[in-house]
């Protein structure tokens, strides 16, 4: 009997290491997706003391006619359905005073503010706090409550569909009564340069804010700008600084701001540049999205003052090959993966709800230390999984987008056929917008790096561009060099072999040339740097810079960056 109880002991200890060693979540660190919100992500997620994570739906049809959340029990790695009565029930945020969960939502005359009485599982009162004044639109897209002052005053990221720019309502009362700060704008986008025409001016909108150490309120707005425009509050939201452009880049996207419990700061946004606006495009509404298939991420431990990773979190999986004619026009269900709401769980994981579409939106798990790498590469052996190499058909369909065709592909290694390599060429076809192949590349961003790849160019080859760059540009954008910090033209390499190439950079320094060498340390080129960047180079930009039909290319085997 002895002998059986040990036995069971050791079959007990044995299952439960087992179990530890093959959990899922004890091996989660790149994003990894683990569901799908119900709803439009921006809003609705939250984490209760206990440790359970609820995403509410706010907006989207309720099964059958009931209002819903999804739960996860096990920090996020499985979901279940909970239905209930009120469709008002799950406030986002809960206030440290009172214990009570608070939120801002758009009511037929202005706000309605919803607050718990008795925890998030009790009872739910909501009271008209703001009526809209003449010209003031309607208030929309209202981010999560923001507690600030330990606690003493709430506020909320709003702007309007009068397109008055963004700025916030406050309460010092818990969230019972309600005021609208002064808002400030960005200036419009307009015609010149690149741009034949001119983006969608919708102002300074979706705002997300911030406390910083120092009792300032740190504002990021989504604007028609190639970045994100910032403002700064120094009583509590109430007047903000004039709007300027931020470091971040963005064009029309949603950004996203939360402060860590250990301090540091979590930002999530689009990283990208869309293609220049064409000529008759009057910026009065939307006419095509072409940067909304990457979600990026850094962090900050210097509260805001410098930041790290600028990594991809999350591409779009139909982002090469997705029939786009066949979604939903509806103002809401744009195809992208952009917008998005993130919560910190235990073991220094994060939480993202991101996208729209209920086709593509999705809940994705990582570890924070994994923005803190500093190093990547890529071999293809993953196929294209880590690449851009889309390119775009002619005419908008769906909501603002273009039917997506085949871009630059894999081939067989020339030398060794078992190998594949990325060929990137020019294939003239009047369907397209673009008929120049690209790839682009993403890495941990870097002030002070080496960047290696090798090229082969074959005979007849018209030959091509390598940009290092620090945001993500279309991969058939024939403009992005003029952005980027280090353009090298391949053309001259020698052909019919492999060229391996090492770029090296220091931006910091005094010289911040860039010196591209072979493997043998002979100096090959020394490039000017072209146009200047804060955050550091993240991107490798491929194209073809044929004027004409160039079915030769060039060949990538390998790419390869680090500090």
């Amino acid at each position: 009997m002895k002998r059986i109880n040990i036995l069971i002991a050791v079959l007990l200890v044995f299952s439960f290491l087992f179990t530890a060693c093959n959990n899922p979540l004890t091996k989660v660190y790149e994003p990894t997706v683990v569901g799908s919100p119900p709803d439009n992500a921006f809003v609705g997620l939250v984490r209760l003391d206990n440790g359970e994570i609820r995403h509410y739906n706010y907006g989207e049809g309720n099964k059958g006619d009931k209002s819903f959340y999804i739960r996860s029990l096990d920090n996020g790695h499985s979901w279940d359905t909970v239905y209930v009565e009120s469709y008002w029930v799950g406030a986002d945020v809960k206030s440290p005073i009172t214990g009570e969960y608070v939120r801002l939502a758009t009511g037929e005359n202005g706000l309605i503010a919803v607050r718990s009485k008795g925890g998030i599982d009790g009872d739910w009162t909501k009271s008209e706090v703001y009526t809209a004044g003449e010209g003031e639109g309607v208030y929309i897209m209202l981010k999560p409550p923001l507690f600030i002052r330990d606690g003493k005053r709430v506020i909320v990221g709003a702007h309007s569909t009068a397109r008055i720019g963004c700025g916030v309502f406050y309460s010092d009362d818990d969230g019972v009564s309600w005021k609208r700060s002064q808002f400030v704008n960005s200036p419009p986008h307009q015609a010149g340069g690149v741009h034949k025409g001119a983006r969608w001016n919708h102002g300074a909108v979706e705002p997300t804010v911030i406390e910083l150490q120092d009792g300032r309120i740190w504002m990021l707005a989504r604007t028609a700008q190639d970045q994100h425009y910032e403002s700064f509050s120094e009583d509590g939201g109430e007047t903000w600084s004039e709007m300027q452009p931020s470091r971040f880049y963005g064009t029309i996207t949603m950004p996203s701001m939360n402060r860590l419990n250990d301090g540091r700061i979590l930002f999530i946004w689009n990283n990208t540049t869309p293609l220049p606006e064409k000529e008759g495009i009057s910026g009065v509404w939307e006419d095509v999205f072409t940067n909304r298939d990457v979600l990026h991420a850094a962090i900050s431990d210097d509260d805001g003052k410098s930041w790290k990773g600028f990594r991809e979190l999350y591409m779009n999986p139909h982002r090469n090959d997705f029939d786009y004619e066949n979604a939903d026009r509806s103002f809401s269900l744009d195809i992208s993966v952009q917008q998005s709401q993130s919560v910190e769980l235990e073991d220094g994981l994060v939480l993202v709800s991101l996208g729209q579409h209920k086709d593509i939106r999705k809940l994705l798990l990582f570890d924070l230390n994994w923005l803190n790498e500093t190093s990547r590469t890529d071999d293809f052996s993953e196929g294209l999984e880590n690449w851009s190499t889309f390119m775009y058909q002619k005419g908008v369909v769906g909501h603002c987008a273009y039917n997506r065709a085949d871009g630059a592909q894999l081939v067989p290694n020339p030398e060794v056929e078992e190998k594949s390599v990325l060929k990137v060429a020019r294939v003239d076809n009047d369907e397209l917008e673009i008929s120049n192949q690209g790839a682009v590349w993403n890495f941990p961003a870097l002030h002070k790096g080496r960047f290696k790849t090798s090229v082969y160019i074959p005979e007849g080859s018209q030959g091509g561009r390598l940009s290092l760059s620090d945001r993500w540009f279309n991969p058939s954008d024939t403009t992005a060099y003029k952005f980027a910090m280090y353009s090298f033209d391949l053309t001259g390499l020698e052909q019919n072999k492999w060229n391996d190439l090492v770029f090296e950079w220091d931006i910091a320094s005094d010289n911040q040339n860039c010196c591209v060498k072979d493997n043998q340390g002979n100096e090959i080129a020394t490039l000017p740097l072209n146009f200047v960047t804060i955050n550091g180079i993240s991107y490798v930009h491929f194209i073809s810079t044929a004027s004409e039909e160039d079915t030769k290319g060039f060949l990538v085997e390998r790419v390869e960056s680090k500090p």
